[in-house]
């Protein structure tokens, strides 16, 4: 019964919650996840900044003031779990289009999104999701 009640709870407060979309702007991010929470800076032409909206913390990977990247987490670290997966998936696939598992090495998790614009890695660690523009080129150290 206490299954059934969390499980119910949980679907209220993520369906009550909407995740911003890669490609909106950041005034468009800010106004779904509320006031960043942490400026982390400027590495090349990639600013990110880190918010806290839907019971996730989220790193924006802004270039140009246009989100082409954003990881999701858990605010104490932990897994996340298969239903935070599809949760945060369904949150960013447009409608009329789904998310295809693609192959991955060691222990990775990969998807490609149907209208092929954007993709999602899960590293094995299993402590954030990453969704992106497929062009999306994460810079080298």
């Amino acid at each position: 019964m206490k299954r059934l009640i969390l499980s119910t709870l949980l679907s209220a407060i993520f369906a009550a919650a909407s995740f911003g979309k890669i490609g909106d702007d950041e005034k468009q991010i800010a106004s779904v996840y509320g006031q960043p929470g942490k400026d982390l800076g400027t590495r090349g032409n990639i600013h990110q900044i880190g918010y806290m909206a839907g019971g996730f913390m989220i790193l924006v990977s802004f270039v140009n003031g246009v989100s082409l990247r954003e990881s999701f987490g858990k605010p104490d670290t932990s897994a996340l779990s298969s239903d935070d997966i599809q949760k945060i998936l369904a949150f960013n696939a447009p409608e009329g289009t789904k998310w295809n598992e693609t192959p991955a090495g060691g222990g990775d998790k990969a998807w490609t999104r149907s209208d092929n614009r954007a993709i999602a890695l899960f590293p094995f660690s299993g402590k954030f999701l990453s969704i992106q523009d497929a062009n999306f080129v994460q810079p080298k150290e």
